[in-house]
This record gives C-alpha cells, structure tokens and sequence, in this order.
C-alpha cells in the first residue's frame, strides 16, 4: 500500500456508508483550514486508489484517526484491515506515532470487526441523547 498526500476525498461510498463520514465538502474545508495538524491520504494499491484516511494531531505523537473508508469497488476483500494495518506502520516510521485514537458510532459493527481486528481496543464509551460513540485507541 501507499499513502500519497490529499487535499481531498476521491473515493465512491455506498449511501448508508456516506452518512458514518464528514461530507466530502467538509472534509476538504478541514483539510484546507488546519494545515499544521491535519494530514489525509489516498490510499493506493498498486496503481488502484482503494481508500482514504485523515488524521488529526491533538498530542506530539498522537493522532486521532478522523476519517477511514475503503472505496466500495475495494470493500469485502480485507483491503481495509490490510490498509489500516499499513498505515498505522507508515504513521510510527514516518511522524513517530506513539497512539492512534478513533471512534465508531454505536452499531457500526463493520468498523468494529475492523478497528479490533488491527488491535484496536475499547477505551469508552459515549452514550447521550445525540451522540452514541464507541471511543477506541491504539498504543504503538
């Protein structure tokens, strides 16, 4: 896999998947308006672009995993855990990742399957009238 710099999102969803990510819109702007703590990727393999990422510096060393979505021409191939297992290798060599955080929104059990299977684990989780998130980190 390779991981190339990104102003932006280019990759296709299904409609239930798009609504589990910021807006290609919005994730552009966040992009564009944190240069100095916000880092997205294409995610390529071979020639193929199979995916997406963004991470959001909030520590030295630590990231927080914004954005993850393999493109649906890629998905049910285990690219997605292959990818994600890469790029958290690329984020220790390249900018010495100490801890990776994410979330998954409650029921999203495909996020889950996969966020576990890399070596994520469960740290909390937040359960209030509008927002039911699963909070979960990896130590490097």
């Amino acid at each position: 896999m390779t991981f190339v710099r990104s102003a932006e999102m280019k990759i296709t969803l299904a409609p239930d998947q798009e609504e589990m990510l910021s807006t290609k819109e919005d994730i552009k702007t966040i992009i564009r308006d944190n240069p100095d703590t916000v880092m997205a990727f294409d995610i390529f393999e071979g020639v193929d672009l199979i995916g997406f990422v963004l991470v959001h510096r909030f520590e030295a060393r630590k990231y927080f995993l914004w954005e993850y979505a393999i493109d649906i021409r890629h998905q049910n191939r285990h690219k997605g855990t292959k990818a994600l297992t890469e790029f958290i290798g690329y984020m220790k060599a390249s900018h010495a990742a100490e801890e990776i955080t994410t979330t998954y929104i409650y029921g999203n059990d495909r996020a889950k399957h996969v966020y576990e299977k890399v070596g994520f684990v469960e740290t909390d989780v937040v359960d209030e009238p509008d927002c039911h998130e699963v909070n979960m980190a990896y130590y490097l």
